[in-house]
Parts: structure tokens; sequence; C-alpha cells
């Protein structure tokens, strides 16, 4: 290996390293976007990377991320309005009557839904601190059942129903060429399969935890008034998550329908006085998006130093859309998922598919993706974002407690998806 490729290779290291450790040096934390524009300052320094190398990635990119700006937009504003106080308070209300087996059900669903409906890092970020404080107010002290709850909602979503349920499946889409309800109707079936086995293999694992639980004395109720927007608004995301696949019919393009939505949800959000403009701006993570565009530029500069010749040589060994290419390409994707996090694998794939005429190599990459990171919180930004919530939480998940839930997890749900997928 030259000198050049070492240091490609020890910049995609130092940047998911810090991404993932989130380091302080002298009063300036790395975040995932900070990493990651480290990462391309270098290349660019040692002339690895080119300037018209950057605007090819925003070209390729645009469409995807703003469609996640829209959807981070719209998001703020479901947020702001108090839809998910709403929920977690009826959840309360039920859990009293009932076992926590049952609100563990109602968490899972809940956790299933949310990131099909608006995509998986804004699904952590909303219902994890929510998913917290309800377990402590019905179970204090229990900090078992907390931990049951908090693994449901990060392994509920599983393989990604849509293309907007997950960042880089839109990147990928665009990439290839892939509509909206093409990617659904072979992916949402395996998801639905993949979720129904993951519930029963957490609620077996978790069984004895949630079966002894007992709710603790309702205190005074809280009274939760429905703000006037909140009906509207919730109506208006159901409308244009509705739309996708309408407009896909059509030719419409997914960022058209989500810019729609947003400057609709904002509109709203004046008429309704939910929140000021620079209230609602704030649940737009420029953070991510400076990852997502970051790291699939690294992760482009692989190509020059045969990383991805030598991915493309390994998946091309089955014949195509054969089972063993299902396999290859979904078990590599799962393992170097977890070991240097989903985004950079998927794009690593996605240069050494390329855009064939048949979409399956390309989704059982998607496949392993999406599951692989269940293995180690490293593996995925919504990992990342999970581990830090829990953190701040005062709720503690070591490594290895995490690898053997995970693999308990992955091993069935990922053989699940790839024998769907190659079957259909």
């Amino acid at each position: 290996m030259n000198s050049s490729a070492l240091l490609v290779c020890a910049t995609l290291s130092l940047t998911v390293g810090l991404a993932v450790f989130r380091p302080d040096v002298r009063l300036f934390r790395f975040s995932p976007g900070r990493a990651a524009i480290l990462g391309v300052v270098i290349l660019l320094s040692a002339q690895l990377l080119r300037p018209d190398q950057l605007v090819e990635a925003a070209h390729l990119q645009w469409r995807p991320l703003l469609t996640l700006i829209c959807i981070m937009l719209m998001t703020g504003v479901v947020h702001e309005v108090g839809a998910f106080e709403r929920l977690a308070a009826w959840m309360e209300k039920d859990a009293r009557q009932h076992d926590a087996t049952r609100t563990f059900r109602l968490v899972f669903v809940a956790s299933v839904i949310t990131p099909s409906l608006l995509n998986n890092d804004a699904a952590i970020l909303i219902l994890t601190p929510l998913v917290i404080a309800l377990s402590r107010r019905l179970y204090p002290g229990n900090q078992a059942v907390t931990i049951a709850f908090a693994f449901a909602v990060f392994l509920a979503p599983g393989v990604a129903p849509f293309i907007v349920s997950n960042p880089m499946n839109m990147i990928v889409a665009e990439f290839s060429g892939l509509d909206f309800n093409a990617y659904a109707a072979i992916m949402l079936p395996i998801s639905i399969a993949g979720a129904l086995l993951t519930y029963y293999v957490l609620r077996f694992v978790f069984r004895d935890e949630l079966r002894s639980a007992r709710p603790s004395p309702a205190g005074p109720e809280t009274r939760s008034h429905r703000h006037a927007g909140e009906r509207p608004v919730v109506a208006l995301l159901l409308m244009v998550f509705l739309a996708y696949p309408i407009g896909a019919a059509l030719g419409v393009d997914i960022w058209f329908i989500a810019a729609a939505g947003a400057t609709f949800s904002l509109v709203l959000a004046r008429l309704y006085l939910i929140a000021p403009l620079a209230k609602i701006s704030r649940h737009v993570s420029f953070d991510i998006l400076a990852f997502l565009w970051g790291i699939f530029v690294i992760v482009g500069s692989l190509r020059g130093i045969g990383a991805v010749d030598w991915l493309a040589s390994l998946y091309g060994g089955a014949a195509p859309d054969s089972g063993k290419q299902v396999l290859t390409i979904g078990v590599t994707s799962a393992i170097g998922s977890a070991l240097i996090d989903n985004h950079p694998m998927s794009i690593l794939n996605m240069l050494a598919i390329g855009a064939e005429d048949s979409t399956k190599p390309l989704l059982a990459a998607l496949v392993g993706g999406d599951i692989g990171p269940r293995l180690l919180p490293i593996g995925s930004l919504a990992g990342l974002l999970w581990i830090d919530l829990l953190r701040r939480g005062r709720v503690e998940i070591s490594v290895l407690r995490f690898l053997r839930l995970g693999t308990i997890v992955l091993l069935p749900t990922l053989s699940l998806s790839l024998w769907m997928l190659w079957a259909m």
C-alpha cells in the first residue's frame, strides 16, 4: 500500500473515530460534521481530493439533502406543537392500567412508525429522551425496564421501509434512479417481517424485567391541552407522506413534495402561532448534513486506491441476483457497517455495485447497512446519537451488552430479510 492509500485510509479512520468518540480538544468538541469537514480538508491539502470532486458530490447529494432538511423542518413543527408530548402522556395513562409488556409493545410500535414517517435519526432524537422520562415516571428506580424501552427505540426500525426513512437510502436512490414506489414494493414487506421478528426476540430477552415491573402510583394528573395547530400539522405530515407514492407514480421528485410540505408546515406554524421560524430552524441539524456530505467525499477518494475495485470483485464472484450474491453483499455490508459506520459502507457499496439494471444488489447492500449497526453503536449515526442521549440521561449500556443483544437480534433478522429479498 503506497503513501496515498495509507493517508486516505488513515483519514477515513480519523473521521469515523472523531465522530464516534467526539473528543474535546482545547475547548473545541468534535462532532460528526466537524470530523467530516476536517477529513475533507486533510485530503484537499494532500491533493488527494480536487475541488471539482466536492462540486460533483454536492450535485449528486443536493436533492436528498434538501429532502432531509425539509423533513427536519416538518418534524420540528410537529415537535413544537406538542404532538409527541401528548403521545407520551397518553402512553403513560394507558401504562398505569396495563402491564409493562403492553407498554413495551406500544413503545416498539411507535419506534417503528416514527422513523418510517420521518427518518431514523429524527426518531432517535425525539423518542429516546421521551421514553427515558416515561419509564422513570412509571417505574422509578427500575433501570432494567428503562434499558428495555431504550433498546426498543433503537432496534425497532430495522430495514428502512421507505426511501425517506433513512438519509443514506435517499442518496443511494438518487444515484441509482430508484423511485419511492419501486423501493417500497420490496422493502416494506421485508421491514414488517423484520420488525415482527425483532419484537418477539426483544420481548423474550426482556420477559423477566417486563413481567415483574409494576407502575408506581399515579401522581396528580397533568392536563395536556391540545394546541389548536396540532391536528392541521399532523394531518399535513400524513398528507405529505401519502403524496410520496402518488408523486412517484406521476414522475414528481420526492424533494419537490418534501419542499412543498415544509413550506406549508411553516405557514401553519405562523398561522397557529406554534413557534417562530428561528426556533423551528434549530431542528435542522446542519452537523448531520455536513457529515453526510463530507463522508461521501472522503469515501469517494477510496476509489483511487483500489478499495472499490476489490469490493466489486468480491460481489462479482457470484451469479447476478443469485442467493449467493445477495448473501455476500448483505453480510459484507452488515459487518462493514458495524465496523466503519453504515454511511461510508453504503457509499462504498454504491460505487462498487454501480447503477445496474437490477436493483437487488443495491437493496441487499441497504438491508445489510440498515441491520448491521445493531452489532455496534458506532455502526450508524443514529446509534451514536442514541448512546449520547442515553449517557445524558444517566443510562449506561456497555459495549459488551450491546454486542450480545445486537447479535441475538441481528442473526435472525438479517437472515430473514436477505432470504425475502432473494425470494422476491
